[in-house]
């Protein structure tokens, strides 16, 4: 079943959607006018879709998948600019398939889903990001359960603004 969200409820369908699938498999892809449709990040494990304001308009919308690079991790993956339309498609079983972002301009971006949600992607995320902060610090030893704790923080951080 394909369901388009109406602008409106874009805000509130968002944070729901984000709570509900975090941490599924989910492949995003990216066509613009005039090009095919390009993979983006295959297989990863889904962060969430925000809405970009500047005041009260909407400048776009951003779509995250889970990344190991602290300086990136709060970065979106997609950004579409000028979002027209939002359209969610449902399996029989009620769970979300597929996310599809329009952009006034053409341009179209899609989550597909995959799965439910794994606890074991949290884990992982959090295992690759505070290995990341360690090579960041030089590979110093030592530090490990503050690297961990940094990156779970970090990670909560971004968790937080997406489903909050």
């Amino acid at each position: 079943m394909t369901i388009e969200v109406k602008r409106t409820k874009w805000v509130t369908f968002l944070k729901q959607f984000n709570a509900t699938n975090q941490y599924r498999k989910a492949t995003v892809s990216v066509k613009r006018p005039g090009s095919k449709n390009t993979p983006v990040d295959r297989d990863g494990p889904f962060m969430g879709v925000a809405i970009a304001r500047k005041g009260r308009v909407i400048e776009g919308i951003e779509l995250f998948m889970a990344q190991a690079d602290p300086e990136r991790l709060n970065q979106p993956t997609v950004s579409i600019k000028q979002p027209a339309k939002i359209v969610v498609e449902k399996g029989a079983d009620e769970s979300y398939h597929q996310l599809v972002v329009e952009a006034k301009d053409g341009t179209v971006a899609k989550i597909d889903l995959s799965g439910t949600p794994q606890p074991e992607h949290h884990r992982s995320v959090i295992e690759r990001l505070a290995y990341s902060i360690y090579e960041r610090r030089g590979h110093t030893p030592g530090r490990d359960v503050e690297d961990w704790l940094e990156a779970e923080q970090k990670i909560r951080q971004v968790e937080h603004s997406l489903v909050e």
